[in-house]
């Protein structure tokens, strides 16, 4: 990650020139709000601010805030990354050594046992001391660390806060059609964007201001990289670096830039609210203002030098007497050897435990650093949050009008529910509903087929009509009566087509067959076509794609068409 990245390859040139400027310290650490910016700029490298940026800009955290654990005993003891054991090993070592050579020094100096006589009672009363202290300072440096922990979530719900409230007051258009949703307008869709970036902005200088990890990006170049980079204008970038506030603080003119936006838009009518909302909008911006200024608060006064001497004394005092209280009492060199490892594993690592909660973003990288709390994914978090509301909120599923008019009977659902019994009887319906609609649509239709049918009937009978010849009356009349033996009767049905006496239309057996009966049934049935007379007076039937000529009926008189 960056962190590990900038922590890993400039930390020792930090170092180095720490000890340029201020001399070597073993009792303390300067934190990264002391160093000068020319040794934050000559360890950035553009590589390192790129990959500080493409963390910074991120909307989904790559890991969480801190690690994570299966909380079983059997995983837990399986870890080694970020916990005491990797933490102490190497000074384990050291002390079992030094037990291992006091064993030794008994056949150089015969008499050191007699004037340990009694020493196993001053360790005690050591012991007793160190406990309580170091306990009872891991418990304040646990306060430290939760309470950083907890300001960096206040500041990124407070920021939540201000993304939902302009969110929720941006005006709206008023769609021509109460069914659809509302959106914003073009100006207040565009004004929230800009805050909305600002937000981010706003992060990235803030954990800036007091995370060594993130510390770069305040510098030359680093700004400049965030214009090429399309996250500042020029404009903007010109304005923080001219501003006459440190380096460290242009995160405040940012929060400035927000509050200015919310009042003109609030004037220009983009966001809707009265004097309470203004209100209640300052009211967040002041505790961000609080809130951010107390982590710094609590970096550089995390606790006293002196408390902290005093625990190191007592631990370092304790582990290094614990071999001569063991030679004292005669226990064996394997049980003394053994007790020095154990009581650094457990002393040592509750004190260098708290000493890492004295350093909750990780700006000393004290140790190994595995644990702190993560930088990336609380900006990544808060990124995510400035364009949750302004996305989330874009379409609002209930118009005003409905609203107005009281029309919301169709957002009125059941307080638990559907049952599974309710959504069974719906399907239910439901499947009814569309089989009742299909016969609907083909009634509808077989009737707009026997209109459309009619219409052709009636066309090609005039048409008839007005051909007709005293020829062909009398051709029609010869075919009839060469017709008369054999042709009785036929009608086409919707489903079969049938010869003679007796016809079926919609399973209605029908006998004895006249013109007028034939007519009957071909209004129950509308698919049946409508029958003629032959020039007896003697029914029979057509297709309506071909008129019966006097020459087909001549010479197919059973099977007329």
């Amino acid at each position: 990650s960056s962190t590990k990245t900038f922590g890993s390859s400039s930390n020792r040139f930090i170092g180095s020139k720490r000890e340029q400027l201020y001399g070597k310290s073993s009792t303390s650490l300067r934190m990264v709000l002391t160093i000068p910016d020319t040794i934050i700029e000559q360890a950035s490298t553009q590589k390192l601010v790129d990959d500080l940026i493409d963390e910074s800009v991120r909307t989904i955290p790559r890991k969480p805030v801190m690690m994570q654990f299966d909380p079983t005993s059997s995983s837990i003891w399986r870890r080694w990354r970020g916990t005491v054991f990797s933490e102490t090993w190497a000074e384990c070592l050291k002390n079992m050594a030094f037990a291992f050579v006091l064993y030794s020094v008994p056949k150089l100096i015969p008499q050191l046992k007699e004037n340990l006589q009694g020493f196993q009672i001053l360790w005690g009363q050591l012991l007793s001391v160190t406990t309580f202290t170091l306990t009872f300072f891991l418990n304040q440096s646990y306060i430290l660390w939760r309470k950083c922990y907890s300001l960096s979530r206040r500041l990124q719900g407070r920021l939540n806060d201000l993304g939902l409230t302009l969110a929720a007051h941006a005006s709206r258009t008023t769609p021509s059609n109460p069914l659809q949703p509302s959106t914003y307008t073009a100006g207040s869709r565009q004004l929230l964007e800009l805050i909305a970036r600002y937000i981010r902005l706003f992060n990235i200088l803030c954990y800036a201001s007091f995370t060594r990890s993130h510390r770069p990006i305040l510098t030359p170049k680093g700004m400049r990289r965030l214009v090429e980079r399309g996250l500042l204008t020029p404009e903007e970038k010109d304005i923080l670096v001219n501003a006459k506030i440190p380096a460290t603080q242009r995160h405040n003119a940012v929060i400035m830039w927000i509050v200015r936006c919310f009042l003109d838009g609030r004037n220009a009518g983009h966001f809707v609210g009265g004097s309470g909302f203004e209100q209640q909008f300052m009211e967040k911006v002041h505790v961000i203002r609080a809130v951010y200024g107390g982590v710094g608060d609590e970096l550089q006064g995390r606790m006293p030098l002196a408390y902290t001497h005093i625990v190191q004394v007592l631990v370092d005092i304790i582990i290094w007497l614990y071999p001569l209280m063991a030679f004292a009492t005669d226990m064996t060199p394997f049980l003394g050897i053994l007790g020095t490892g154990l009581l650094t594993l457990t002393y040592q690592g509750l004190f260098d435990l708290a000493k890492q909660f004295l350093d909750p973003y990780d700006n000393e990288t004290y140790g190994k650093g595995d644990d702190p709390i993560c930088v990336d994914t609380l900006v990544a978090e808060s990124n995510s949050g400035s364009i949750r509301w302004l996305n989330g909120f874009n379409e609002m599923p209930v118009s005003e009008q409905r609203i107005k008019s009281g029309e919301l009977l169709d957002y009125q659902l059941p307080l638990r529910g559907y049952s599974i019994e309710d959504l069974a009887k719906m399907e239910k319906d439901k499947i009814e509903k569309e089989l009742e609609e299909r016969k609907k649509q083909d009634r509808e239709a077989a009737e707009q087929l026997a209109k459309r049918a009619e219409d052709e009937r009636l066309k090609k009978l005039d048409e008839i009509s007005n051909s007709t010849t005293s020829e062909t009356i009398s051709a029609l009349n010869h075919t009839s009566s060469s017709a008369n033996a054999t042709l009785d009767l036929t009608v086409e049905s919707s489903e079969t087509f049938m010869a003679g006496n007796k016809i079926s239309v919609q399973e209605e057996p029908i006998n004895n067959v006249t013109a007028k009966e034939v007519d009957d049934a071909i209004e129950k049935g509308p698919k049946v076509h409508r029958v003629l007379s032959l020039g007896d007076g003697r029914p029979f039937t057509y297709r309506k794609e071909s008129i019966p000529q006097p020459t087909e009926l001549a010479s197919q008189p059973t099977e007329l068409t």
